[in-house]
């Protein structure tokens, strides 16, 4: 719809405007939080990440620019994308194999950057920086964040869409990996992801950023190209452990970062509505499992999971309680219109529609400030806490072909591309 592709358009002017420019390449500066306080903010210059950095700033101007061109879009998303990669050897040795936070993210996003604005040269990049990556990177991580469990997925759509048969090998890899690492218990297979203080009854994490959903889904995904049955199991197990301490009443799975409880507060179950913690993220991974295998109980799950997002998206509150995608309105929305288009549920698109609409009329109409994904701290420009990510949903609303972010490598490569 027009006024969706029109707001996207704003937006992406608007970060075109605060670039800073130096040479051909372009920067941001925003507000960053330098630790577990999510009360110690710093502004500061972007990396080169898709998460927070231009890697991403580049993808969501290239898709702007597809959509609607405009030269100065055009321009300052080559610009982003040129920063992201002149820096890519910033990463440490651990966050190269990271989508989210490293190497696998900016490499993806070069190529997308090609392939949006038809430039061969940002794919040959891309492609170059995975051709790169060595079988096994120095303490790599192993969630959807930074870590085995995201790379995966991206290595092998894109090893089916350039025809490289030997990401699919580095993939299954890293699977093992994966399988080594877990923690096996009665409950099922869990991973400790994150270094954070200690968690309800030292539980690994539920979810999908950090948690089992992810990985699930990696392994899903990895027996899906192999055919290897050991990562079905895998991906089988990863569930099972989250379907134990599954919230009937709540239609949720419990968070179990402690260290967010206040102090004094009952040791009461928490339950994320979000992409990065609860159900709205654990909706992606069901959804996509059952795309993939035709299981009843994945699809039983994604139902609930699905509800649960679709109360948060329209609660009163939600819109003015954040907009970003990692933890806002718009990534709770946005996991709605891919529920819609794997389960044919209309009424999911409506509601990710009327949460765009409100969103208009209550900050671009009102000439008010975006909620972003860091509170308190203002509008940052940047794709999965800031209003790249924010105009990336409404390219989404105009244009559903378009595909999400939050979930890479989670569509057959055709679907993918559709937008491109």
């Amino acid at each position: 719809m027009s006024v969706f592709l029109d707001q996207a358009s704003a937006m992406a002017r608007r970060i075109c405007r605060d670039a800073i420019w130096s040479g051909g390449c372009c920067n941001w500066i925003g507000p960053f939080i330098e630790s577990f306080n999510m009360w110690d903010v710093r502004q500061k210059s972007f990396g080169p990440d898709l998460y927070s950095g231009t890697g991403g700033v580049a993808l969501f101007l290239a898709a702007a620019a597809k959509l609607e061109p405009e030269r100065i879009v055009r321009k300052t998303a080559e610009g982003a994308a040129r920063h992201a990669h002149q820096h890519v050897d910033d990463f440490p040795p651990p966050l190269r194999i990271g989508v989210y936070s490293g190497t696998i993210g900016v490499a993806w996003a070069l190529i997308r950057v090609g392939e949006l604005l038809g430039d061969s040269v940002w794919q040959d990049r891309g492609i170059a920086l995975l051709d790169g990556l060595g079988p096994d990177p120095t303490d790599a991580g192993l969630d959807i964040m930074s870590g085995y469990a995201g790379a995966i997925p991206v290595l092998i759509q894109l090893a089916r869409r350039y025809g490289r048969p030997a990401w699919i090998e580095l993939a299954s890899h890293w699977g093992d990996q994966l399988e080594r690492a877990a923690s096996k218990s009665a409950e099922g297979w869990s991973w400790k992801t994150i270094d954070i203080p200690a968690a309800a009854a030292g539980r690994n994490l539920t979810g999908f950023s950090h948690g089992t959903a992810g990985i699930g889904w990696a392994f899903s995904e990895l027996a899906e190209a192999t055919s290897e049955t050991r990562f079905r199991a895998a991906a089988a197990e990863a569930f099972r452990y989250e379907r134990t301490f599954y919230s009937p009443e709540n239609e949720n799975w419990p968070d179990f970062r402690d260290y967010l409880r206040p102090p004094g507060s009952p040791p009461e179950p928490m339950f994320g509505t979000a992409w990065c913690h609860g159900a709205p993220g654990i909706a992606l991974s069901r959804l996509r499992s059952w795309r993939l295998t035709g299981d009843p109980q994945a699809r039983a799950e994604a139902e609930a999971a699905v509800r649960t997002t679709k109360r948060s998206v329209e609660a009163p509150e939600s819109v003015r309680a954040g907009f970003s995608l990692c933890h806002g309105c718009a990534g709770n929305a946005d996991v709605l219109l891919e529920a819609e288009s794997t389960l044919g549920a209309t009424d999911l698109r409506t509601a990710a529609e009327k949460a765009g609409y409100m969103g208009i009329e209550q900050f671009e109409s009102q000439r008010l400030p975006w909620p972003c994904g860091l509170q308190g701290a203002g509008e940052t420009s940047n794709l999965m806490l800031g209003t790249a990510g924010i105009g990336y949903f409404y390219l989404r609303l105009a244009n559903p072909s378009m595909p999400t972010v939050l979930m890479i490598g989670g569509r057959e490569a055709a679907a993918a591309t559709a937008a491109s």
